[in-house]
């Protein structure tokens, strides 16, 4: 084994330029150049001759049909029912409670809008009429279809969409591919990779349609795919650099995260373009973009469409590029919308300056609605990654933990959309490491630069989010010997606890200039989120204080159902968003690799011959008020989400979600650091194999929940 990776060592020492005394031939940055490079051209030849081949294989010619040529197929149109998804069926819902609210808060009697293409049945089912278009096509031999492209012409305005049935020798080849047709791109386009001698179509649509106006393609061109590309060069980059950058690696393992935290968001911000598939992004959108102006804020058709959760949606590259094109068309200032507002910024849009920026310089470059989108997305990232660096550099002992969660999937996720959620995971790992340095040293003084800096960690991080300021508390237990004089002990507690009161308090009494939608929260009768049905604050807590024993008993249920899916359930923490779920043996290996790293003692390498002494972890008394805080914390998010979300006196608890839970990791995984613990493998080895872990985890996900399910 020792002389197969001796083999292996002078093999990528030649591949790295290294001559016969050890020392690189080529300096170095041209040496990262030459194997970018190389690693760039491997990734197009495998693209090419591994993803591409049945372009090159198969006939790559292109035919394309209309509606109204009746010698090539059979047209027909018929009337029909459409059931509607129970997400569509809550939306209206929520939408006539929401009117009947707005009115009765106006004083107005409430008028529900008519809808004639909807049909409402007795058992509160719900239709929506539509034309259905049956197209059946004979092709005039076998042929290998990769795309399908379906248009519809621009005099037709329908919300439309088809389902796919391929046929070969009689028999349906695989299963009906459906695609969705927004009516402002008009157009359709599905992956399909298979061959058929026949197809049909069925087109549904709520406007009527001529044949005239429909046009579809069959092709199967050679299209490579570039994030893919990037994708495999990504992966081929971090793979020498886990090999290569062995110094690097054991004394900055920082800069190994920023890799691959920056290259796996670059990939994601590329991958997922406008759409909007983040938690809410069309709310941070909006505040994001209002923020990015002064006191006077044009709001072009497009940026209104993004603030409403209603910009076309693409699924693949011909699509987008159809989809940012009409984006373009209507991202045009001179006639924007004009509003005004104040120059002071609230604090709970504080949060969204990194997004705002990136809007601001797009903006002022010139750049197209889609790039701007973009950099306001990399303005994110970067924050991201440049907190996230600097608390894993602070962390020094424990920092492959840090690294881990930094690298959680999710977290990355957020940090590559628009999200205040980046806010929030960045500065409390900020934070949390600079408070649990000082109660890991109990011994040594207390440095006000850093308590200063967890304080506004704690401050920033908390702006959108103020419950998590109450795990800022655990510095009340710190131990006298970290301070000079008592008065100086008096004054840190006293200072934090102050802080976090006022942040507490925010939420209940918002200033005019900070916190929540301060017109409605003030008016506590119709405080509550209105995406669910029933839900009142002041309702609601009037029910907890005259149930406390049955809402006691559903908070810890509910609590109890979240952990066991977390390590049973295989999903929480892993998945990018709405788009997928991390599978069980997932969960286990990395939760397992967490708790490895922090019960297990590095083994450290001595300096000048002398060893480093043994690293001491927490006292009984901090364990013990540690999980005593992350446990009230949870209590805390889960009781939060019950007044604010809920519908009153509910059986369960709605919206709380594992992502809530993530900023709890360190502080429990700090709680099994010991110096009694076994030292097992070097530092080195600990940071390759958590960059090798948690990036090939990103790098899968994006290549599963991101270029497969955009077709790229």
């Amino acid at each position: 084994m020792k002389d197969a990776v001796g083999r292996l060592r002078v093999k990528i020492d030649e591949l790295f330029f290294v001559g016969e005394n050890g020392n690189h031939v080529i300096p170095g940055p041209f040496r990262i150049l030459i194997c970018v490079i190389l690693c760039l051209t491997t990734a197009a030849l495998i693209e090419c001759v591994a993803f591409q081949f049945p372009a090159v294989w198969f006939d790559s010619e292109t035919e394309t049909f209309f509606g109204s040529d009746e010698e090539k197929l059979n047209y027909h149109c018929e009337e029909s029912l459409a059931e509607l998804s129970a997400e569509e069926i809550n939306s209206i819902i929520v939408e006539r409670n929401n009117a009947k609210l707005m009115a009765e808060y106006l004083g107005k009697p409430y008028e529900e809008e008519k809808d004639d293409t909807l049909v409402e049945t007795e058992d509160g089912k719900f239709y929506r009429k539509v034309q259905l278009i049956i197209m059946d096509v004979r092709l005039s031999e076998k042929k290998y279809i990769g795309q399908f492209d379906l248009r519809i012409a621009e005099t037709a305005g329908a919300q439309s969409g088809y389902s796919l049935f391929l046929y070969e020798d009689g028999e349906q080849n695989g299963d009906t591919l459906f695609c969705s047709i927004d009516s402002r791109i008009r157009a359709g386009v599905t992956r399909v990779g298979k061959s058929a001698d026949r197809v049909r179509i069925e087109l549904m649509t709520t406007e009527d349609l001529s044949p005239e106006n429909i046009q579809f393609t069959l092709s199967n061109d050679f299209s490579p795919n570039l994030i893919r590309i990037l994708w495999i060069t990504v992966l081929l980059v971090m793979g020498m650099m886990l090999i290569e950058c062995r110094n690097v690696l054991s004394e900055r393992p920082q800069w190994g995260f920023a890799y691959v935290c920056f290259t796996v968001g670059c990939l994601l911000i590329l991958g997922i373009g406008t759409n909007q598939v983040s938690y809410d992004e069309h709310v941070h959108a909006k505040a994001a973009y209002k923020l990015s102006f002064g006191s006077q804020i044009e709001t072009t058709e497009t940026a209104m469409q993004m603030g409403g959760n209603l910009l076309p949606v693409f699924h693949n590259r011909q699509e987008r590029e159809l989809v940012e094109a009409y984006e373009q068309l209507n991202h045009d200032y001179s006639w924007a919308d004009i509003g005004f507002q104040s120059r002071w910024v609230r604090s709970e849009n504080r949060v969204y300056y990194p997004i705002a920026a990136g809007f601001f310089v797009g903006r002022v470059l010139g750049l197209s609605f889609a790039d701007t989108v973009a950099l306001a997305k990399l303005g994110n990232l970067l924050v991201y990654v440049l907190v996230c660096f600097f608390a894993i550099s602070f962390a020094k002992a424990y920092r492959e933990l840090v690294m881990m969660i930094a690298l959680l999937p999710n977290h990355v996720f957020l940090a590559s959309a628009i999200s205040y959620d980046m806010v929030v995971n960045a500065f409390l790992l900020l934070g949390v490491v600079l408070l649990y340095h000082e109660l890991l040293e109990p011994d040594g003084p207390l440095e006000w630069k850093n308590l200063l800096i967890m304080l506004l960690s704690f401050a920033f991080g908390c702006q959108s989010k103020p419950i998590y300021i109450l795990m800022a508390c655990m510095v009340i237990f710190y131990g006298s010997r970290k301070f000079d004089c008592r008065w100086k002990e008096v004054v840190c507690k006293l200072s934090v606890l102050i802080v976090a009161g006022l942040m507490l308090y925010n939420i209940f009494r918002p200033t005019p200039v900070a916190g929540s939608d301060y017109h409605l929260v003030s008016n506590i009768t119709y405080a509550g989120d209105k995406r669910n049905v029933g839900s009142s604050v002041l309702g609601q807590i009037q029910w907890i204080f005259s149930n406390p024993l049955s809402y006691t008993i559903l908070l810890l249920s509910q609590m109890r159902d979240m952990l066991f899916s977390y390590l049973f359930g295989g999903k929480g923490f892993f998945q990018y968003g709405y788009t997928g779920e991390a599978p069980m043996p997932v969960t286990w290996g990395v939760l397992g690799l967490a708790i490895f790293l922090a019960w297990f003692q590095p083994a450290e390498t001595p300096v000048r011959g002398v060893a480093k002494p043994p690293r001491k972890g927490l006292s009984k008394w901090n364990i013990f008020f540690t999980v005593l805080m992350c446990f009230g914390m949870s209590a805390v998010i889960w009781t939060s989400m019950y007044v604010s979300y809920t519908s009153v006196g509910a059986d369960e608890i709605r919206g709380v979600q594992g992502r809530y839970f993530t900023p709890l990791f360190l502080p429990l995984l700090l709680c099994l650091v010991s110096e009694e613990h076994p030292q097992k493998l070097t530092r080195l080895a600990r940071n390759r194999i958590v960059l090798a872990v948690m990036g090939l985890l990103n790098l899968l996900m994006v290549a599963v929940l991101v270029i497969s399910a955009y077709d790229l």
